[in-house]
């Protein structure tokens, strides 16, 4: 049976087969599900099956002539765990190539979602400057027919070249060796012995990476194993799931991760963690993207955040500007949808005064608010003084936030900007609120006369450049939950 399941902005195929535990399938670069043609059957007889189409490949992709950017490693990764999840129990994952790439980063930063895990001439170790490894297995003759060039070429002109070219250079730079040091799963790492692309070399130096996994090679086979020598990779396969099954595995926490989770009522969102105990809401023109380094900070300390990117932001849904009261609103409807209680909520720059009248409307959802670097102000000529500031404040941050700034600020347009800028003019000079107050050192914006600041290094975007002593500001005055 094949899909299209919406994990907006995103979208995967998916192809399912059987009944039992789950397994996913992942293809490497330029595949398609399709790469799993001779696996899915005999998988199926004891599992239920799902192989997917990544976004940018695939079904998910027509033949066109305008390139077509796929998303990073790290979104993409996040999208599988959104997918992993549909199922409703751990899933037994099976990665080739650049899908094996994948999979190490899902299994480390999801391990909850992870079964088990059978990388298949996996990317994901640095390659070497040396291409001995790669010639000596070019004399070796082609395994398993002709028909594996009849899926891969369609599968390639379909992916198209640009999007080809971005994933190969990630896959190539792509070191997963601190990752695969985080697996806990058990690991089957299964290679063709005469693979010229990823070399056994490298599958070697892989298990010695990660602890507790086992190599077995298939001679007659290249780089995609699974099709050069299918009877004997399935016998592999169901072999090991067979003895995973019989363990009795213990639930374990996942890592961190900063992308796509979540989309809910329009409103997209990240979050690390589960319990989500503190939501991030974020400034002007912005999305959560940019809290990853405060998020990562938080967790590390205990604190599962989520960060929702508000209507017309980041990649929530477009929606005309708003004034802080109604962003409050959007968002205690997108709380109930997720459950969330007693959160802390912390609010940065225009966010603060969204927090601020969530606090008000639903006393239930906010326990503490957190207001990092607030824009209430007593000055008559407030208006224009901020905007002056925050011409200021953008010779003070650091170039690495600009990646972010302008990647939102694209997506946001020029004319959302401004009018949601005026519709929160009003709020600027009442009073502000009960809270924690916390601002980087060499802010400009912050009227320092309105109320008592915490002070961290940095500026206005403290949350970027030091994260973690915003967290630690932030975990000296409230705890988890």
């Amino acid at each position: 049976m094949q899909a299209r399941l919406d994990f907006p902005p995103y979208a995967l195929w998916e192809t399912r087969a059987g009944s039992g535990s789950p397994v996913a399938l992942i293809h490497g670069l330029s595949g398609s599900s399709r790469w799993w043609s001779r696996n899915v059957d005999a998988l199926a007889a004891s599992h239920l099956v799902a192989a997917v189409d990544l976004t940018g490949f695939g079904r998910n992709r027509r033949y066109a002539v305008l390139p077509e950017i796929p998303p990073s490693f790290r979104e993409v990764a996040a999208l599988l765990a959104r997918w992993l999840e549909t199922f409703g129990e751990p899933v037994h994952v099976i990665g080739h190539s650049m899908g094996g790439q994948l999979a190490i980063r899902v299994a480390a930063e999801r391990p909850d979602l992870v079964r088990s895990l059978i990388l298949v001439n996996s990317a994901g170790m640095p390659f070497r400057v040396d291409p001995r490894p790669h010639v000596r297995t070019l004399p070796r003759p082609p395994y398993g027919g002709p028909g594996i060039a009849r899926v891969l070429v369609p599968d390639f002109l379909r992916a198209g070249p640009a999007s080809v070219a971005v994933a190969g250079t990630r896959v190539i730079l792509g070191d997963m060796r601190p990752m695969m040091h985080a697996i806990r799963a058990p690991v089957l790492l299964v290679w063709g012995e005469g693979d010229p692309i990823v070399p056994l070399y490298y599958g070697e130096a892989m298990q010695r990476e990660i602890a507790g996994s086992r190599l077995v090679v298939i001679p007659q086979a290249a780089h995609v194993a699974m099709w050069d020598a299918p009877e004997e990779f399935n016998r592999l396969a169901l072999s090991f799931l067979e003895e995973v099954e019989s363990r009795v595995a213990a639930e374990e926490e996942p890592a961190f991760n900063w992308g796509l989770a979540g989309w809910t009522a329009g409103i997209a969102h990240r979050q690390a963690g589960r319990r989500r105990d503190i939501v991030l809401v974020h400034g002007l023109g912005m999305s959560s993207a940019y809290f990853i380094h405060l998020a990562h900070a938080l967790f590390d300390a205990g604190w599962n955040p989520i960060a929702p990117d508000l209507p017309g932001f980041g990649e929530s849904i477009n929606a005309r500007s708003g004034d802080p009261a109604e962003h409050a609103r959007l968002l205690a409807s997108w709380a109930d949808q997720l459950a969330i209680k007693d959160a802390v909520w912390l609010g940065h720059s225009i966010g603060c005064n969204t927090v601020a009248h969530l606090r008000t409307l639903r006393p239930d959802l906010v326990r503490e608010s957190v207001m990092v670097g607030p824009l209430w102000s007593r000055n008559r000529y407030a208006p224009w003084r901020l905007l002056a500031m925050l011409a200021l404040d953008g010779l003070r941050e650091p170039l690495a936030l600009y990646r972010y700034v302008l990647a939102a600020y694209w997506r946001t347009g020029l004319a959302r900007w401004w009018t949601t800028w005026c519709r929160f003019l009003a709020d600027i000079p009442t009073p502000p609120p009960p809270g924690v107050y916390i601002a980087g050192e060499r802010d400009p914006i912050p009227d320092r006369t309105c109320v008592a600041i915490t002070h961290v290094p940095g500026a206005h975007a403290c949350t970027f450049s030091h994260g973690r002593e915003v967290a630690e500001a932030i975990g000296e005055r409230v705890r988890p939950g």
